[in-house]
């Protein structure tokens, strides 16, 4: 599995984390703001669109939260450990966290821009928010484009299995304390859709609203990162 690093491999956080539908781009600078923050944070390259490299599992949510659960298991014990995920990425996260939270939990799950609200369950509805989830973006994150190219119908097969999650009924059954956040004005996630998780996970759970929109973890990655860097603390 191919994996983007950054930050002190002896720093008492480390943070993993799960890019959107497959692209590794956008992401870098919470990768790098995470490291300036003193933390560790590595940035999965699943299912496999960033190289040309056999892909390490399905391009389904399922599949990545699969592997994410497969490496975290059997990565050293040392350090607290955030799991994260933006987008579809959260959906894997949570579903990773859910795999893991038995024999191998992460101090704390934090789940950034979670799609899929209901409303939003279809491919045409999802790309109608589109216009509106991505308003306050920059054309910069076209840097992801090539990721797509590789993707190919694979990112599809990976939206649909994002549409078929149900977030809600996934965190129901989590026990690791977890962190909604958002830019706001996602429309891809609400504040009230946010809210909706935090009631189904419970007491450990809470929400932190940031400025941006969808793809808050490019234009304001400090922000995000310390959401980060203070999960499970």
């Amino acid at each position: 599995m191919r994996a983007l690093e950054s930050g002190p491999g002896t720093a008492s956080l480390s943070v993993v984390l799960l890019p959107g539908l497959g692209a590794l781009g956008y992401l870098l600078p919470t990768v790098r703001a995470v490291a300036s923050l003193g933390g560790r944070c590595v940035l999965l390259d699943l299912p496999g669109f960033g190289s040309r490299r056999p892909r390490p599992c399905p391009p389904t949510v399922e599949g990545i939260a699969s592997a994410t659960a497969q490496l975290l298991r059997a990565r050293p014990g040392a350090g607290r450990l955030v799991l994260a995920g933006h987008s579809t990425g959260a959906q894997a996260a949570l579903h990773a966290a859910l795999l893991l939270q038995e024999d191998a939990a992460p101090a704390a799950l934090v789940l950034a821009g979670p799609t899929v609200a209901p409303g939003q369950r279809s491919l045409l509805r999802l790309a109608a928010r589109a216009p509106l989830a991505y308003r306050r973006d920059s054309p910069r994150e076209l840097v992801v484009a090539p990721d797509y190219v590789r993707g190919g119908r694979a990112v599809l097969e990976l939206v649909r299995s994002a549409v078929a999650d149900r977030p809600e009924e996934a965190i129901a059954r989590l026990r690791v304390p977890v962190t909604l956040t958002a830019g706001r004005h996602d429309a891809f996630a609400p504040a009230w859709w946010r809210r909706e998780l935090v009631r189904a996970a419970g007491p450990r759970a809470r929400d932190v609203e940031l400025p941006g929109s969808h793809n808050n973890p490019w234009t304001r990655p400090w922000e995000l990162a310390a959401v980060l860097a203070g999960a499970g603390a």
